[in-house]
């Protein structure tokens, strides 16, 4: 008589029981991606807001935003700032630059609402 004993867990032919399966393998409960979610009620505007429609709420102040407050409030370095602000000249919204009397800090304004044209060829200034 051959009695060999399998450690792999390979099958001998036996059919497996159905509980000691289910003792061997427990049951995990999982909760679906979307319940996890919290649900957003609506009432936060500016937790909806994204970084690049900060910026634009920041530059469209009356007297712009100095550089300092763009990176204290969007949480980027000066480079990032610069970077987002040619990506904004690259659509078409007409960003001034202007240095503060006080300080001396590069201060950004925008002087012209993006047109509703955007994306187009040839978008430049209305005539």
């Amino acid at each position: 008589m051959n009695s060999q004993i399998i450690e792999n867990g390979g099958d001998s032919g036996r059919a497996i029981d159905p509980e000691t399966q289910a003792i061997k393998k427990p049951a995990t409960k999982r909760t679906p991606h979307s319940a996890t979610k919290p649900k957003s009620t609506g009432t936060g505007k500016s937790a909806a807001k994204s970084k690049k429609d900060q910026l634009v709420a920041l530059l469209s102040k009356p007297n712009g935003a100095r550089i300092s407050v763009i990176v204290e409030r969007l949480g980027w370095q000066a480079h990032t700032v610069r970077a987002a602000l040619s990506g904004l000249r690259k659509q078409g919204v007409e960003v001034a630059t202007s240095k503060s009397p006080k300080t001396g800090e590069t201060v950004y304004a925008i002087v012209a609402p993006p047109s509703d044209e955007e994306g187009q060829a040839g978008g430049g200034a209305a005539l």
